[in-house]
């Protein structure tokens, strides 16, 4: 019972630190040429200047959290006959209401990111960027039948299924070098290379669970395996091969300067991408884009550990007899002792091991963009992303409206589809004061004004520029259209 309880806190511990999506970059920035950060969704953009420089830590500054079917309201709502709120594990809760708003497999989300350096220069070979930026990015995927069997329980035929459930989770330093250049006066095409160094990972590389009920007996068929990636710390195992504890590198636990570069840019998991984009001019006021972000792979191979969970194991309900109990033994001996038969034969099936080197891609994003100028300073844009999760496709769609005063103000509107729900409003404000550019973005932050119980995910992009250079430019066949920026 006490190598089961380590256990469960040790993989307690592990998941709630790598909880965390996809690196989402909000789709309002798309058609927001007043900020030089708009060629990480498209590197085929090129801001109008001559050299920008954003501030540390700044330059954006990113951030979201997501939902793939569940908002506030499906979670938390109000007592059917009291003043007061329950959850949704409550008895009076309608299960089967929540229930249906579950797909099969589904997800819970969150991304950080923050730039460590950023800017860019033109030359006449085209305009070239440099960027360092720490992610974080993270999913946790869980099945609509993981709630049916905690509503529900095992009742005789019933056949739950846990395929999906899992964690993807990685903190990684991205070192990337982007260009972009006018093939013709109608067409635009960039790149950007990227180097990326590992911090940490874990990761669900097989998910396939069963449970069979029947009046006599429980059948569980799992086939599982985690894979983790943890240089900064010392996993130690016990005789049986199960985590024992789990120890912070003493180094970094003391905040050694010295070690820290060591972990932030660690060359034994390293990978590489790259991100293309397009942009085409067929006719004056129509502009169609295409690009494709982080397209590519890491390799982690250091402070790696794998946990496998392949077993087929049938349980048979422990018979209770009221009067066999005692102040010897106790009911509560009783449960205590049943729960440790099953546990240690549920763990028996764990193996743990580790220095297995392992490769995980990444989350490769899509996007299609189309924008009609209605006037050099109004445009409106249709825009369509499409994101590969290790386990889920998403789409979404995003319509703005976007104005320019000229140099000093740039503002999007946008209305967009994702994470299943249509109400989804944000906007972007960037400006200039002198050579200093701001900005703020999000497509989703109006909901938590007009629809906050509803809300399934938001997002926010700010960002701090020094800007010099600006210079007038033309479309073919127009006037010269005045700075976006």
């Amino acid at each position: 019972m006490r190598v089961f309880r380590r256990t469960l806190i040790s993989l307690g511990i592990l998941s709630c630190l790598f909880q965390g999506l996809d690196a989402q970059i909000s789709n309002s920035l798309y058609f927001m040429y007043g900020v030089p950060q708009s060629n990480r969704i498209n590197p085929a953009l090129q801001p109008k200047c001559g050299f920008y420089l954003g501030f540390p830590l700044l330059a954006p500054l990113r951030m979201e959290v997501a939902s793939s079917s569940l908002a506030y309201k499906d979670i938390i709502y109000p007592h059917p006959s009291e003043d007061s709120l329950i959850l949704f594990l409550h008895p009076l809760a309608d299960k089967e209401a929540f229930l249906a708003r579950l797909q099969p497999v589904n997800f819970l989300a969150s991304d950080l990111g923050t730039s460590l350096a950023s800017f860019g220069f033109r030359t006449a070979a085209g305009f070239f960027s440099v960027d360092l930026t720490m992610r974080v990015d993270g999913s946790f995927y869980y099945p609509r039948d993981l709630f049916r069997f905690i509503f529900s329980g095992p009742d005789e035929g019933e056949v739950f299924e846990f395929d999906g459930l899992g964690i993807d989770f990685s903190v990684i330093n991205e070192f990337a070098m982007g260009w972009s250049a006018s093939i013709t006066e109608n067409l635009q095409v960039g790149a950007r290379g990227k180097i990326m160094f590992g911090i940490a990972d874990i990761s669900t590389r097989e998910s396939e669970m069963t449970l069979s009920s029947s009046r006599d007996s429980w059948l569980i068929r799992s086939n599982m395996i985690l894979n983790a990636s943890m240089p900064f710390a010392r996993v130690n195992y016990d005789g049986e091969g199960l985590i024992e504890d789990v120890q912070i590198d003493e180094d970094l636990e003391n905040a050694d300067p010295f070690s820290i570069p060591g972990y932030l840019f660690n060359f034994r998991n390293l990978g590489v991408g790259a991100d293309l984009g397009i942009n085409y001019r067929p006719i004056e006021p129509l502009q169609l884009s295409l690009s494709a972000v982080d397209l590519g792979f890491i390799s982690w191979n250091d402070g790696v550990h794998r946990a496998e969970y392949d077993t087929e194991y049938e349980h048979t309900p422990f018979e209770l007899d009221p009067f066999e109990f005692s102040e010897e033994y106790s009911f509560g001996e009783f449960l205590d002792s049943a729960i440790s038969r099953i546990g240690d034969s549920l763990f028996n099936s764990l193996h743990f091991t580790e220095n297995d080197s392992y490769t995980r891609r990444l989350n490769a994003r899509f996007y299609a963009g189309a924008s009609v100028y209605l006037t050099p300073n109004i445009n409106f844009g249709l825009l369509s992303r499409t994101a590969f999760l290790n386990r889920k496709v998403t789409q979404q769609f995003t319509a703005s409206a976007n104005f320019t005063t000229g140099r000093f103000i740039n503002l999007t509107l946008s209305y967009s589809y994702m994470n299943n729900y249509l109400k989804n409003m944000g906007g972007g404000l960037a400006f200039n004061v002198g050579p200093l550019n701001l900005y703020l973005i999000s497509d989703n932050a109006l909901n938590l004004v007009f629809w906050p119980h509803e809300s399934r995910s938001v997002n926010l992009w700010f960002g701090m520029n020094l800007v010099f250079g600006y210079r007038q430019f033309k479309y073919p066949g127009t006037r010269d259209r005045p700075m976006i920026y």
